[in-house]
């Protein structure tokens, strides 16, 4: 019998985690499990643990490169209870799997303003948070500020629920790396509709406008240096439309790698290693990459 045999998931065998990226690039996962509650989900980490499985969580996939050949299992919270979303006073309390859209619609709905600048962003919740997702214009706003309590799971499967106090975030960073997220407590201000429908689509056109499509590509590559822009350097070292295989250096953002269709991660990569070392040599800055890359 199957160490997984037994579990209150959807379980799936050879799933091609390209599927579940924005990159549209990655390997096949031996086993893609998603669990239907928390006890299932606790279940499945002892279980992996017990039989020395290594293991990813993927949520949207919207900052994420793959470039192992092997994935023995993927864990994704796309069950249900991994996505009610409800608003109580000025509050809302948001499962991991919640996609970004229907936070932003939830806090309309009740009048709840703030979230507007996540207009447009690929992300879950839980991605959205563990990244501390912002934008820089037309001021610095990230989602961290806005976050009030969570409720993670460590690796052993023990729930913990954590206060403001417990949480450090960063610029696209937080402490929350060994754990796995699995609600999120937003604490927002009253704001009229017509003013929450205007800033969202604000922050929707301002991304249309400098970043075009964002399909098939993670968003911004590469962390800001400083006050600096990452995008404005690599603009200026002639690497918009730079292309090695399908992965293209976008010629409306130069901060966004493209896949034009069958791009591989090492084709991601080696743009990204060219990327770096042309900013280096003319500006001597070193990028952060932004996206996560295993």
């Amino acid at each position: 019998m199957s160490w997984h045999s037994g579990l209150r998931a959807k379980i799936l065998f050879d799933e091609p985690l390209s599927k579940h990226t924005t990159l549209r690039v990655g390997p096949k996962a031996r086993l893609w499990i998603e669990p239907y509650d928390v006890k299932a989900l606790r279940s499945a980490l002892r279980q992996a643990q017990t039989n020395k499985k290594g293991y990813l969580v993927i949520g949207f996939g919207s900052k994420l490169l793959i470039k192992k050949k092997k994935i023995p299992l993927a864990i994704h919270l796309g069950s249900a209870n991994f996505k009610r979303c409800v608003a109580r006073g000025t509050d809302i309390i948001a499962g991991a799997g919640v996609a970004l859209p229907k936070l932003i619609s939830t806090a309309y709905e009740h009048n709840l303003g703030g979230l507007e600048f996540l207009a447009g962003i690929p992300a879950t919740v839980g991605g959205a948070v563990m990244l501390n997702a912002g934008v820089s214009w037309p001021k610095r706003i990230e989602l961290g500020s806005f976050v009030s309590g969570l409720e993670v799971m460590d690796r052993n499967g023990k729930v913990i629920s954590l206060g403001r106090q417990d949480l450090a975030f960063g610029y696209r960073s937080s402490n929350l790396k060994d754990y796995i997220i699995l609600g999120v407590k937003f604490s927002l201000g009253k704001r009229k509709k017509r003013v929450i429908k205007s800033r969202m689509q604000r922050f929707r056109d301002y991304r249309l406008k400098t970043q075009g499509s964002r399909l098939h590509s993670a968003g911004c590559i590469f962390k800001n240096p400083g006050a600096e822009s990452s995008g404005r350097l690599i603009d200026l070292c002639g690497l918009k439309g730079r292309r090695i295989g399908d992965a293209l250096i976008s010629d409306k953002h130069a901060n966004f790698i493209v896949n034009q269709g069958k791009a591989s991660a090492a084709d991601i990569l080696a743009l990204m290693r060219l990327t770096q070392e042309e900013v280096k040599k003319r500006f001597k800055v070193n990028l952060e990459p932004e996206i996560e890359v295993i």
